[in-house]
């Protein structure tokens, strides 16, 4: 939608401009002459303003990491999906939350994806640095993905057990939380189990 705003305003500022020249010949003779370059050139920017307008509004969109994600269907049919979420400005990647509001228990997934693994390696030791404001658990080495971690507990309000995962494939960085009620908290090994599935999901997808 930006790219087409701007073609649509370099195109209204040609405008203007080529409108400007003809306006401001002193030479009554070449008036008609100006008029019909004037028109001429109005038109043919119209007409090109138009077709890039076009081929922007029906190209793919750029980032979309849709395909990163799992589906609902492969962690448990009780589960609902959100729409795919985008991140924050200034943060590449895809994000999206899972429910099973019978049994008061969400999983949300949220991908950065980061210019190179090492760039991706940074992001998650900022994350563990980070991660108590979340889980008051302590965050424990995790086998999955590059460098992964889990902190489980609860919320630092008590209302909820909070289970968190966090790792990297290649240039991608990955958090899965999993919130439940206090007293029924998401055993480690189905947090990790999910978790693995996810870091197969983008290790397939992710060029």
């Amino acid at each position: 939608m930006t790219r087409t705003t701007t073609v649509g305003l370099f195109a209204a500022a040609l405008l203007v401009g080529t409108a400007a020249v003809g306006c401001g010949s002193d030479d009554k003779g070449s008036d008609s002459s100006s008029s019909a370059t004037s028109s001429s050139a109005a038109a043919s920017t119209s007409a090109a303003a138009s077709e890039t307008t076009s081929a922007s509004a029906t190209a793919a969109p750029a980032g979309d990491y849709s395909k990163l994600l799992l589906k609902a269907s492969d962690i448990d049919p009780s589960f609902t999906a959100s729409p795919p979420e985008t991140p924050p400005a200034g943060i590449t990647g895809i994000g999206q939350t899972m429910a099973n509001t019978a049994q008061n228990q969400t999983i949300t997934f949220q991908i950065a994806i980061e210019a190179d693994p090492a760039a991706a390696a940074k992001r998650l030791d900022e994350s563990k640095a980070t991660v108590s404001k979340d889980v008051d658990g302590a965050p424990q080495p995790a086998d999955v993905g590059d460098g992964g971690f889990i902190a489980t507990g609860k919320s630092p309000d008590g209302s909820k057990a909070i289970t968190e995962v966090y790792f990297t494939q290649g240039r991608a960085v990955t958090s899965i939380e999993f919130s439940s009620a206090p007293n029924d908290p998401v055993q480690p090994d189905t947090a990790l189990a999910i978790a693995k599935m996810q870091d197969t999901q983008i290790k397939n997808n992710l060029s």
